[in-house]
């Protein structure tokens, strides 16, 4: 086995002590057992990983299914030619575990992931994903965690760049459904969450454009006045961006 697969398996056993023992060597056992097929599997180790975790990433076991989404994302720093080739399988993954029932912890591993993920693939060939992974994660971003909330706003940020002209009208729409949590984040109790809510709002501030058409009576006028008392208040250098852009 060499360095890179030991970072891709390695990783995920960072297990806290606090754990059961019981949990504690499950875990320990799962991963051993991976290790045991990588060497006796000797053509393409790389692609035996990934199709453990992607067993894995549908594990009924929460924890199992944790740290197979950190893998998946391990595997992408480590190994992107191989995230590349099978795109498809692990956008459904990280998807699947995006959308999680029970686990928060999955949610945000997904969400670390596809942040990781859509840099490597540059976010080609997402076709219907986009529309999935957008909104769910549009509905963390008011999440009561802050992890949670900051991973969302980072991956929300990084969808506006990646909406192309396909997903250009969807996405415009989503953002304008956002504005006021956008608007209320960069407030945020947390410093590191204002921050990424305050990239994410520029990363959005394209599809906040005006349309001519509207009247000056129009709700989205009364709306944009709002934002307009609100940024030069709070966020003055935020107005300037976008006057400066002919955004506003």
């Amino acid at each position: 086995m060499d360095q890179r697969q030991r970072r891709i398996l390695g990783q995920p056993l960072s297990i806290p002590t606090s754990q059961p023992k019981q949990k504690r060597t499950s875990m320990i056992s799962f991963f051993s057992k991976v290790s045991w097929k990588l060497r006796f599997q000797k053509r393409e180790p790389l692609k035996n990983v990934f199709f453990i975790l992607a067993e894995r990433a549908r594990d009924p076991n929460a924890k199992k299914r944790h740290m197979a989404m950190r893998g998946l994302g391990t595997m992408a720093c480590e190994a992107p030619d191989k995230v590349r080739k099978h795109k498809k399988i692990v956008l459904d993954l990280l998807v699947y575990g995006l959308y999680d029932p029970v686990s928060l912890e999955v949610i945000h591993e997904s969400m670390k992931t596809l942040t990781v993920v859509l840099g490597k693939i540059q976010g080609k060939g997402l076709g219907s994903f986009f529309i999935d992974i957008t909104l769910q994660t549009r509905t963390l971003l008011d999440d009561e965690n802050d992890s949670l909330r900051y991973s969302a706003f980072v991956l929300f940020g990084q969808l506006a760049a990646f909406a192309g002209r396909k997903w250009k009208k969807f996405f415009t729409g989503q953002v304008k459904q956002t504005r006021d949590s956008l608007l209320i984040h960069l407030q945020d109790r947390n410093p590191q969450v204002a921050k990424a809510c305050k990239t994410t709002f520029r990363a959005c501030s394209p599809y906040l454009k005006l349309r001519k058409e509207y009247s000056f009576q129009s709700e989205e006028d009364q709306r944009n006045t709002k934002l307009y008392r609100q940024l030069s208040h709070y966020h003055p250098e935020i107005l300037q961006f976008f006057y400066a852009n002919k955004i506003l």
